[in-house]
């Protein structure tokens, strides 16, 4: 990990963020956090690239073999559902027996949802 130069490209995320792993999910409150879980992270099915949301619902996207953080190139936004469903459907959840709901969603806002997301991901 420590000979790995980790690179973020045009624009840093917006803090926490998760990190989607094709064996479970991931969060990150900085940097050091966010390149150790890219690093450890494998793309889903057919994706060459790790996503990584960020607390606005951009889309990031981590290229394993360059080692690059850059935001993704379809330029969607996630949306609260999107976010919840995610982790919902997440083996981190199933483990832990936790879910997110989907309760009262016009009422929350999108960061707060994140960021509770991302606190109960925390190792």
């Amino acid at each position: 990990m420590d000979q790995i130069q980790f690179n973020i490209i045009f624009r840093k995320p917006e803090y926490p963020v998760i990190v989607i792993s094709a064996n479970r999910l991931y969060s990150a409150f900085n940097i050091k956090q966010l390149a150790k879980s890219c690093v450890s992270s494998v793309p889903i099915e057919k994706n060459s690239y790790i996503q990584v949301i960020d607390s606005s619902g951009s889309e990031f996207w981590y290229s394993p073999e360059k080692y690059i953080l850059s935001p993704g190139f379809a330029f969607k936004k996630w949306t609260k559902k999107m976010i919840i469903e995610a982790f919902n459907n997440s083996i981190n959840a199933k483990d832990t027996s936790q879910e997110y709901s989907m309760k009262s969603l016009s009422s929350k806002r999108l960061e707060k949802i994140l960021r509770d997301i991302c606190e109960m991901l925390r190792p």
